[in-house]
């Protein structure tokens, strides 16, 4: 549907914004973060560099000291060297091997210590605050004025978030925590390594060329995170927000073609300690495919405002903000935002008649985490197209050439959209629940009624043992295109073969599975939407959990051969990502190719996730695994869970211990026996 990337950074006056607060604004920071420079050059020996698990030998060369303005922050050396970096994490150990393996060419051993690689190199660039830096010592040397802008100019190419960003929110938001980042070049690879200070943890990153053939798309540099180890928190434990997204109220103005206007309104409340800066995600450049045509789109942050009415400092890049408060807000208490952003951010997948603001943050969030919202929109949109939005419908009506939707989420949910488009719309409130069929361009009066039927179905069968169905609305929506749905609250995106299984030759090669396809959707509004998932490394509840769920559907109605297939179907597909990638790191397992990389996922998610529930199922009997479904969304309705919590609390339920199981099959690359 939509392709991100991110370009070079390019400070222009348009990325920043408003009159910070301070002796000194966050664009300010970023800028002097963005600009360094570089001191006079020395002729250097047997310095080391080190942060964590990671460090950097500098045998012999030249060293300068780099500055942000007037402040040296950091070292950049060229001569040679050799890195080492040790996974002292054994919960990654096997999965950090197999990527270091599949998509780097670094020395691998086992020590005492952990799994350790090793690699010489021949440039660092070293950064640090919060750390201290070793002294440059030593005869005056050539100047390194060019290898340093080269160096730059290479690592700008990455994508993922600004350095810049992390050094100027810790400025602001947290001057005593250590940020550290290294580059290193010259060696079998590029490699970087940082320790950020939001929810700190240390990655060890390798930089890879693109897998397209577009021209555009290669000219980035992509990140694969070999190592993630986290600093000071348990990695079976939930990830702890800065900030929580409390409250969203959104007003958009669509125009008949590709531009927006948005206006966001955001209740969020800074955790533990006061904040004087937040940082999210908000989409800044798009890229979008049309024929074999690259276009370019961008959402632009306007301006930033309190609920006094000051206008406050930000940045808007590589698809982040970071906003600088007028004062440090209190802890645990509320806070209001709103930001003004417009773009031709709607995007026409294909030129279809319709627009998709989708699970991608296209308005500003904190990470995954803090996203626990209750969620108000109205939406305008001109005529013929129809709006369609998440929670209980407050009004749709017609001024002028404008049709608008009102919607309203009471519960806190996260993935939030909105989509537009030239649909005939049917519903009918079938058990409480508004079942909203919309087809796309054409009535399909007969599909309208198969659907609202399967659904109906569906959710009778999942009430029985989940519980109450979470959202007041449902809207099924198809997508023109082919093979895939997706379940954000209170909606379904669904490919055309759901709509026309049987009519077109293409249709059919998409159509076996729909039911099950179907069934696992609407499981999402019990597994993600109401029990949602902390973090990626949790996404199991939410896919494995729904897979679990639908293929349950289809044994009630269907048969038994069908349930007994797709356990086959799951164990097959399983086999050969289980000797070494876990479960929980599944989006962190790599390989050479898309294709690969993309059945290693769901191979993890969507095959040995349901797998392993079907062991438990077995092992706890009927009875005791649906009432033990139904407890997990009695107990984390409407919160985040995890593995943790969940095997706690099965332990509770019947006074035996399921961490050694959870140790085997899920944190650990066993496949359980069928």
């Amino acid at each position: 549907m939509r392709a991100i990337l991110v370009g070079v950074v390019c400070l222009a006056a348009a990325r920043m914004g408003g009159a910070a607060a301070g002796p000194e604004g966050v664009a300010s920071i970023v800028e002097r973060f963005e600009q360094l420079s570089i001191g006079d050059a020395k002729q250097v020996s047997g310095l080391t560099l080190s942060s964590g698990h990671f460090e950097c030998r500098l045998s012999a060369g030249r060293a300068a000291p780099v500055l942000a303005g007037d402040e040296v922050i950091g070292v950049y050396y060229d001569g040679g060297g050799t890195m080492s970096y040790v996974s002292a994490d054994p919960l990654e150990a096997s999965t950090f091997s197999y990527n270091v393996r599949k998509v780097s060419s670094l020395k691998l051993d086992k020590t005492d210590q952990g799994v350790r690689v090793t690699d010489g190199f021949a440039r660092v660039l070293w950064l640090a605050q919060g750390r201290p830096l070793p002294p440059i010592e030593g005869a005056a040397a050539a100047p390194l004025t060019e290898s340093f802008s080269r160096q730059r100019e290479k690592f700008r190419r990455a994508n993922g978030p600004s350095p810049a960003q992390e050094f100027a929110l810790r400025a602001l938001d947290s001057p005593s925590a250590p940020v550290v980042r290294a580059e290193l070049e010259g060696g079998s690879g590029d490699v970087v390594y940082q320790l950020d200070s939001e929810d700190p943890a240390e990655t060890l990153t390798v930089l890879r060329k693109s897998w397209s053939d577009d021209p555009e798309m290669r000219k980035h540099l992509y990140p694969e995170d070999l190592s993630v180890q986290l600093v000071g928190r348990d990695p079976k434990d939930a990830p702890l927000p800065r900030v929580v997204l409390a409250d969203v109220d959104v007003d958009l103005k669509a125009s008949d073609a590709d531009r927006g206007a948005l206006t966001v309104v955001e209740t969020l409340i800074p955790l533990g300690r006061p904040a004087s800066a937040v940082r999210m995600e908000l989409e800044r450049t798009v890229y979008t495919t049309f024929g074999n045509n690259l276009t370019t789109r961008t959402e632009q942050l306007r301006r930033v405002t309190d609920e006094k009415g000051r206008e406050l400092g930000f940045v808007h890049d590589r698809d982040q903000i970071v906003v600088q408060l007028a004062e440090p807000a209190p802890p645990d208490a509320p806070i209001k935002l709103k930001f003004e952003i417009d773009g031709d951010f709607l995007v026409h997948p294909g030129g279809d008649s319709y627009w998709e603001l989708g699970t991608e943050p296209w308005f500003p969030q904190p990470q995954l985490a803090g996203q626990f919202y209750t969620f108000h929109c109205v939406v305008r949109v001109k005529k013929p197209f129809l709006a369609f939005a998440p929670g209980k419908t407050v009004r749709r009506a017609a001024e002028g050439d404008v049709n608008v939707l009102e919607t309203r989420v009471e519960k806190p949910v996260c993935f939030a959209v909105i989509l537009a488009g030239a649909y005939e719309v049917d519903e009918e409130v079938k058990n409480g629940v508004t079942l909203r069929v919309a087809t796309y361009a054409l009535k399909n009066p007969r599909a309208v009624k198969q659907l609202t039927n399967l659904a109906a179905n569906i959710i009778q069968y999942y009430e029985a043992f989940l519980g109450p169905f979470p959202m007041p609305e449902l809207n099924i929506i198809e997508i023109n295109d082919f093979g895939f749905g997706q379940s954000p609250p209170g909606t379904m995106f669904i490919t055309k073969e759901a709509f026309n299984p049987l009519i077109e030759e293409e249709n059919q090669l998409y159509s076996q599975g729909v039911n099950e396809r179907f069934a696992h959707e609407i499981a999402h509004q019990y597994w993600g939407i109401a029990v949602k998932m902390p973090s990626f490394e949790e996404q199991w509840l939410t896919e494995s959990f729904a897979e679990y769920s639908a293929a349950l559907f289809l044994k009630a109605y269907k048969n038994e051969a069908t349930f007994n297939a797709l356990v086959k179907h799951w164990r097959a597909r399983a086999t050969f990502v289980t000797s070494e990638v876990t479960i929980p790191l599944a989006n962190r397992g790599y390989a050479s190719d898309a294709t690969t990389r993309y059945f290693l996922r769901t191979g993890l998610l969507y095959d040995k996730g349901p797998a392993v529930l079907r062991a438990l199922h077995k092992e706890l009997g009927d009875e005791t695994f649906f009432t033990f479904l139904k407890s997990c969304q009695k107990s984390f309705a409407w919160k985040f869970a995890s593995t943790k919590k969940m095997a706690g609390l099965l332990q509770y339920m019947t006074k035996k211990d399921y961490m050694p199981f959870f140790d085997r099959y899920y944190w650990g690359i066993e496949m359980p026996k069928d």
